[in-house]
């Protein structure tokens, strides 16, 4: 006897409840999502800088362990800095040149969160901390295999997923979250901080949006926010 498994889907918004979020560029997951994908495109570029081919890394283990900071109407005082520390296994040494990871992993952070997050003294204010080891030998020998034609070989299993096109729901999540973003150059104000998350809730024809947006208390290199008298997402 034979059972089949049959799988029917219809398209979201004909569903009585849906719901959407979405996270800023500076919401802590994002973040370290986005340095460690950023750690592993710069050293892919690296490996075929030097080798010809990408060498074997897993590099997406990353934590952020948030600051501390004393805030209040005109200004702010930073306490504790954020710590970002990035774990994982990788190449660490091509012949008889080490691989430079912890200078990738901090430059490279360093311009990303300059580029993304306008008030953060990235400088001052962050500390990286690259805890990033060697590989097993049986797993960078996987590479090491693999020609330069050929697929990489790997000791794991992936699965992406996708889809497309978006409905009207969630592609006005998206556009509220890349203008909180500072994405769409609308109302480009320095005190609207990029640590944001949009929830939008439908019930059936009725859809409410919940909307998390840091504020930023200006430094003294910071010029005075002028505050709306309404403020529009």
């Amino acid at each position: 006897m034979e059972n089949n498994l049959v799988l029917r889907t219809q398209p979201s918004a004909r569903l009585p409840v849906e719901v959407i979020e979405r996270k800023g560029l500076g919401h802590p997951d994002t973040i370290c999502d986005a340095l460690s994908e950023n750690l592993s495109r710069n050293l892919c570029r690296w490996f075929l800088d030097q080798t010809g081919k990408i060498l074997h890394h897993n590099l997406d283990k990353a934590l952020l362990r948030g600051g501390k900071a004393h805030a209040e109407f005109g200004g702010e005082q930073v306490a504790e800095p954020i710590d970002i520390y990035f774990a994982g296994r990788a190449v660490t040494e091509v012949g008889s040149k080490k691989v430079p990871i912890e200078e990738l992993a901090i430059d490279g952070s360093r311009t990303w969160l300059k580029e993304h997050l306008h008030a953060l003294d990235v400088e001052k204010h962050v500390r990286i901390h690259c805890l990033v080891r060697p590989g097993s030998d049986d797993l960078s020998d996987l590479f090491s295999r693999s020609g330069n034609d050929e697929i990489p070989k790997a000791n794991d299993t992936s699965l992406g997923v996708g889809y497309a096109p978006l409905n009207s729901l969630e592609q006005a999540v998206l556009d509220a979250g890349e203008m909180l973003d500072r994405k769409s150059g609308l109302l480009p104000h320095p005190a609207r901080g990029e640590d944001t998350k949009i929830m939008a809730i439908r019930h059936d024809d009725k859809v409410e949006f919940t909307v998390a947006c840091a504020m930023i208390a200006p430094s003294s290199t910071m010029r005075p926010p002028i505050i709306p008298n309404a403020v529009i997402l």
